[in-house]
C-alpha cells in the first residue's frame, strides 16, 4: 500500500491536525503512515510464508510505500507545490482539478498516481524483479 498519510484526501481531511503529528521531513501524517506499515509488514510475512510452503514457486514482494516516499522526499522530481484536491468533488467529475503538468507531479487529481511517478515505480519494479530471478549458467 502507499504511504496514506501522504494522500492528499488524507491531507485536506486532517489539515488542521496538531504539527506534533506530521513528519517534519516528508509533511506527511504519521498515524496513517504507520498503519500502512503495519498491513506491508503483515503482508511481507504472509509472502514469507508462501514461499516455505511453496519453495517451486517463485513468489516476488515489491516495496509501493518506500518507492512512493521516495517520490514525496523529492519534490524536485514530483510533486512542485501543493496537492490539486478538492474533498467535495469526485474522481470523474467537470470541476475536478488536475495539474497542468503531470509529468512533474505524483498525484494527478490529488487521488491517483501520475503516469510519471507509476513509470519510476515500474523502473524500480523491473529492476527488482530481474535482480531477484534465479540465474543460469551459460556455457
Amino acid at each position: 500500500m502507499i504511504p496514506s498519510g501522504c494522500a492528499p484526501p488524507i491531507l485536506v481531511t486532517f489539515e488542521d491536525a496538531d504539527a506534533s503529528e506530521y513528519d517534519a521531513t516528508t509533511g506527511c501524517l504519521k498515524e496513517p503512515n504507520e498503519i500502512v506499515k503495519l498491513h506491508n509488514s503483515l503482508l511481507r510475512d504472509a509472502v514469507q510464508k508462501l514461499r516455505a510452503e511453496h519453495p517451486d514457486v517463485t513468489i516476488i514482494h515489491t516495496d509501493l510505500f518506500n518507492h512512493v516516499m521516495e517520490m514525496v522526499k523529492s519534490p524536485e522530481k514530483f510533486g512542485r507545490g501543493r496537492y490539486h484536491y478538492n474533498l467535495s468533488v469526485a474522481c470523474g467529475d467537470e470541476a475536478a482539478m488536475t495539474c497542468e503538468d503531470p509529468s512533474t507531479h505524483l498525484f494527478w487529481d490529488g487521488v491517483h498516481l501520475t503516469e510519471a511517478a507509476y513509470h519510476h515505480i515500474a523502473e524500480d519494479w523491473l529492476n527488482t524483479i530481474v535482480s531477484s530471478l534465479p540465474t543460469t549458467a551459460s556455457s
